[in-house]
């Protein structure tokens, strides 16, 4: 109860010292330190799902570490400058290394998604209807293609090749992912002035369950609040690729220099 309390904490005194820019960088630590101590907590060791987003999250969440320690930097430097005093700079081979094994952990959710669609892909129906064999070819052929997709996003993005517009691609793919696979919104709705879950359109998401706990365990409102924990989850996940289409894959990349968006000169007479 009391590491779920500091947790809880972490979480809102972080995010809010993050958007408000107090001690940034003081905040996004106890993040990093919260997203790499929640999956213990929660007992989702075993939950690749839960493990492979939150490795995704932490791999955002580094590339805004080494921006904002770059930018505190600058900021140092510039008021150094008029008091002329000196101030000790952060070193810039680990903060390159802090960045890649950021970007290195972004992909780890379409990674996982990848091996999902690996194991259905080559998962034929025997079948002597046609029409069924069929049906399981397109699927086939739909889930190799997801394969193939999710693998080469994933490669480029490891790489630094192309990067920033990948991770563009990947976090829009993940946001419609996340609405279809978790729109915990959809799932209540009033009925005599109160609040209910429709138990007919929501189902149980993947959960890695203690010993002795089943998902008839769960109660409609559990799983209603599972399926906002992972809408959530989803949306930072998408947070952490945006982070890498804004500021770039650093300086150990094979395109270090990548233009998301052309800039186009106006025309001088």
């Amino acid at each position: 109860g009391i590491l779920l309390g500091v947790g809880l904490l972490a979480q809102s005194l972080g995010s809010i010292c993050l958007l408000a820019l107090l001690r940034p960088v003081a905040a996004i630590k106890a993040l990093i330190g919260w997203a790499m101590v929640q999956p213990v907590l929660y007992a989702q060791l075993s939950n690749f799902e839960f493990m492979s987003e939150t490795l995704s999250l932490i791999g955002g969440l580094l590339m805004l570490h080494v921006h904002l320690v770059n930018q505190e930097h600058r900021q140092h430097s510039s008021e150094v400058a008029t008091s002329n005093t000196t101030t000790a700079s952060p070193s810039p081979s680990s903060l390159a290394m802090t960045q890649l094994l950021g970007r290195l952990l972004l992909p780890a959710a379409y990674l996982y998604r990848a091996g999902l669609f690996f194991s259905s892909a080559f998962a034929l129906d025997e079948t002597t209807s046609l029409g069924a064999y069929l049906s399981s070819l397109s699927l086939f052929v739909i889930n190799a293609a997801v394969l193939v997709a999710l693998v080469a996003s994933s490669t480029l993005v490891a790489a630094g090749l192309k990067s920033r517009a990948v991770a563009l691609f990947l976090a829009l793919a993940n946001l419609g992912f996340v609405l279809v696979q978790h729109p915990f919104f959809r799932f209540v709705h009033r009925v005599e002035g109160k609040w209910e879950v429709d138990e007919d359109a929501i189902w149980m998401p993947s959960v890695a369950l203690p010993k002795g706990v089943s998902p008839l365990d769960f109660g409609p409102w559990d799983i209603y609040d599972l399926h906002r924990y992972y809408f959530f989850l989803g949306l930072s996940t998408s947070g952490a690729l945006l982070l890498l289409a804004q500021f770039g894959p650093g300086d150990i990349a094979m395109q270090k220099d990548e233009v998301l968006l052309p800039v186009v000169a106006r025309a001088r007479d």
